[in-house]
């Protein structure tokens, strides 16, 4: 039987500001086996956590990140008022560095998002080079819809882990081999599909689909074997995959 790993998506961000450190510890105090995040590159070349290309929706700043130095991003507030008020007022964005210091002590792995400005050669190798300094190789997952930007890792580091995400994709697992892809991170719509992940998993293949969120959807994909469900909702989802277990124990 498949263990089926719980990773939270931006951190346990149902909860707390996606992609900050509140986000990603309480995912840790929710029994999450890992984190996803995305990074993207500053002004003066710094990695870090942030989903969108600019600041506008997740902090009370204004502004495209590469046009920022870290410094100047550290004066923003991302403690997201509008979804939560002022309980996590005064957060700041992190690092890619600082938030791999953070999660070091757990053993949860860390899934890395490289964002289209964060997926060309220069910018992979930046993100590569905070891996390795902060002793985190063995513990991350690289994963991007800019699939050149994964090939991108797999020259620099032939050992790394990488896995393409993807809404649909014809011939995923052909494509994923074909640049040394260990994982395939599918839409839930492709993942459901009959056959699917038993054939990822027959290629040697894991299959870890995004961004479960439905109970039911959780389940199901529980049932049919999904090796890590990325969710904002760890705590959901760690409940049914810790009851799915007890079937067979």
């Amino acid at each position: 039987m498949i263990y089926t790993a719980i990773w939270a998506h931006r951190g346990a961000s149902a909860y707390a500001p996606e992609n900050t450190l509140p986000a990603f510890l309480l995912a840790e105090r929710l029994g999450s086996d890992g984190i996803e995040l995305d990074v993207q590159i500053t002004k003066d070349k710094q990695v870090v956590v942030c989903h969108d290309h600019n600041i506008d929706r997740t902090s009370n700043g204004t502004g495209n990140i590469c046009d920022m130095t870290l410094e100047e991003l550290k004066q923003y507030d991302f403690g997201y008022p509008t979804a939560f008020g002022h309980r996590f007022a005064g957060t700041k964005i992190s690092t890619l560095g600082e938030l791999y210091e953070a999660v070091k002590a757990s053993d949860m792995i860390v899934n890395v998002e490289l964002k289209y400005t964060a997926a060309q050669p220069d910018t992979v190798a930046l993100t590569l080079a905070v891996t390795e300094q902060h002793g985190m190789k063995d513990r991350v997952i690289y994963s991007s819809f800019a699939h050149y930007g994964l090939e991108a890792v797999m020259k620099l580091d032939s050992t790394a882990v990488v896995a393409p995400l993807y809404g649909d994709m014809e011939n995923a697992c052909e494509a994923a081999l074909a640049y040394g892809a260990l994982a395939l991170h599918p839409a839930h719509s492709a993942a459901v599909k009959p056959g699917y992940i038993n054939e990822a998993h027959l290629k040697g293949l894991r299959v870890h689909p995004y961004t479960i969120d439905n109970p039911a959807i959780m389940q199901e994909l529980l049932n049919l074997g999904a090796d890590a469900l990325i969710t904002n909702y760890p705590d959901i989802a760690k409940g049914l995959r810790d009851k799915h277990l007890k079937k067979f124990i």
